[in-house]
């Protein structure tokens, strides 16, 4: 699976324009007063969380491939995992993907085996929101149904993986999808990974990872409200706010969740906040902590890779 590296700048480039619509649009006055009334002192706490919940995720990668008796070192892991986040934007998180083409080039490890993981990693993040939010999800009403939704669709995909002969069969259907259509093959040679990553030990500590990390990663943002004086909204209201915004940025599969996300995290925060303004601004800075720092970090560790990500 070879990258586009034209194809990310044009959606980094498409990024900046909307947000650029977004303020545009609202109070830029009052935006401006936000940035000069961001306290410092809270960065470090919203930094060394955001970073957290970055290893949590490799954490979690990591006992997924060795789980598979695949043997990686750790080290090689994270090169291949940071770097991927530079991907974050292609739609759907398919982007994932190059770690399974990386342990292909660097370590000869077929990807028919590893690209299931990926798509795993997806099933646990949802988990992980629905298990996080049910922290709160009593505060913030919206998420019942959100989560409800999402619960509904994890429980499909359990009983799905859980016979062969149902998963084959419901993997041709969705071969009927053209975006989906390239990932079938590979998707019917994955059966024995998926139940064997979906079930026992495994499976208990992925969702515990993944569960701690939509955790510190809300935390964050609980932390970026407080930098800008809000503070009438508890962590216990943030988890399941945040959350729900996420989510619905993702079932978009617009890159990034972009302008879904932002959008509905600005609506929930004005349910708060009665300034559109306000809330849209701080929903930007909020995406630009817990998305672009991560996609920066990401472009960083490319270099490591160029040779076998990249079109020539």
């Amino acid at each position: 699976m070879k990258v586009n590296l034209k194809l990310i700048l044009l959606v980094v480039l498409c990024t900046i324009i909307l947000y650029s619509i977004m303020i545009f649009l609202t109070d830029v006055p009052k935006i401006q007063q936000q940035i000069y009334d961001f306290k410092i002192n809270y960065l470090p706490h919203i930094l060394i969380l955001i970073a957290s919940g970055w290893f949590l995720a490799l954490f979690r990668w990591h006992i997924l491939v060795r789980n598979l008796g695949i043997d990686v070192p750790l080290r090689s892991n994270f090169t291949i995992f940071f770097s991927s986040m530079a991907l974050a934007m292609i739609p759907g998180r398919v982007g994932d993907l190059v770690k399974s083409q990386m342990l292909k080039s660097r370590h000869n490890i077929s990807r028919t085996k590893t690209a299931p993981l990926v798509f795993l990693e997806r099933y646990y993040d949802l988990i992980g929101v629905v298990v996080a939010s049910s922290l709160g999800i009593l505060f913030f009403q919206p998420a019942v149904y959100i989560m409800a939704i999402i619960s509904i669709f994890l429980i499909i995909c359990f009983i799905i993986a859980s016979s062969k002969t149902f998963f084959e069969k419901c993997v041709k259907k969705f071969s009927k999808v053209k975006f989906l259509s390239k990932f079938t093959e590979p998707l019917l040679d994955s059966y024995d990974v998926v139940h064997k990553s979906t079930r026992g030990k495994v499976s208990i500590i992925a969702i515990l990872l993944s569960t701690s990390q939509w955790l510190v990663v809300s935390t964050a943002v609980y932390f970026i409200l407080l930098a800008y004086d809000i503070t009438n909204i508890s962590i216990l209201e943030v988890i399941p706010l945040y959350l729900s915004s996420i989510v619905l940025g993702a079932v978009s599969l617009l890159p990034g969740g972009l302008g879904i996300s932002e959008g509905s995290l600005a609506g929930f925060l004005n349910l708060f906040v009665d300034d559109i303004s306000i809330t849209l601004s701080i929903s930007i800075i909020i995406r630009i902590f817990t998305l672009w720092i991560g996609i920066i970090v990401g472009f960083v560790f490319l270099r490591f890779v160029r040779d076998v990500l990249f079109e020539k």
